[in-house]
């Protein structure tokens, strides 16, 4: 069965761009043949918060590139120290990576939020689960961000049965921490990881 024709949508254009030709080539030719496409689009902001899930693999990075590639988009995201090894470490700073060290986690959203402010454009991507595994409870932290960067936090998600990322969403967010989280999650069910076994309940 042929792959499908990956559906890449155009971006507003005050979102932050980057890459060439060849990268755009290069991510709309291997969406094409791994059968996935993008859907929906980002608000026409300088600044943009996205909150991704279910996260449950290593390939959600490599979809999600590919994804940034196609569409013309730069991107930073968060990543633990610890991966940072080298020679990998050069590609994923590269591709927008700043590693936190999550052994230690005062700080980061303060940290990531004044990034984020001192930016002139920046779409920043956080995964709310904080790790490939299973867990019971999601991180907040970007709701914070969110507070102090004045920024609407826009839900995308990875979707393995239909190969499909969905872009947007923004969640709507009350200032009321548990009420937001547990709308969000309400959201992400309807989407399937790679691994469902690793998806928070």
């Amino acid at each position: 069965m042929a792959a499908r024709e990956p559906v890449v949508p155009q971006m507003p254009p005050r979102v932050a761009k980057g890459g060439s030709a060849f990268t755009r080539w290069l991510g709309l030719s291997l969406l094409r043949l791994a059968g996935w496409q993008v859907t929906g689009g980002l608000p026409d902001r300088e600044k943009v918060l996205v909150i991704a899930a279910p996260h449950t693999s290593n390939w959600d990075w490599l979809v999600a590139i590919l994804g940034l590639w196609a569409m013309g988009l730069r991107m930073n995201y968060l990543i633990k120290d610890t991966a940072l090894w080298w020679p990998a470490s050069v590609f994923i700073r590269a591709t927008g990576g700043i590693p936190v060290n999550r052994a230690e986690p005062a700080g980061i959203a303060e940290s990531v939020a004044k990034r984020i402010l001192e930016a002139d454009r920046i779409i920043m991507v956080i995964t709310p689960e904080g790790t490939r595994s299973r867990v019971e409870q999601w991180k907040t932290g970007f709701l914070r961000i969110a507070a102090v960067s004045s920024l609407p936090v826009v839900q995308v998600s990875w979707d393995y049965p239909s190969r499909t990322v969905h872009l947007g969403p923004e969640a709507q967010l009350t200032g009321d921490t548990e009420t937001d989280i547990a709308a969000i999650r309400q959201y992400y069910r309807q989407f399937t990881g790679r691994n469902p076994e690793n998806q928070s309940p």
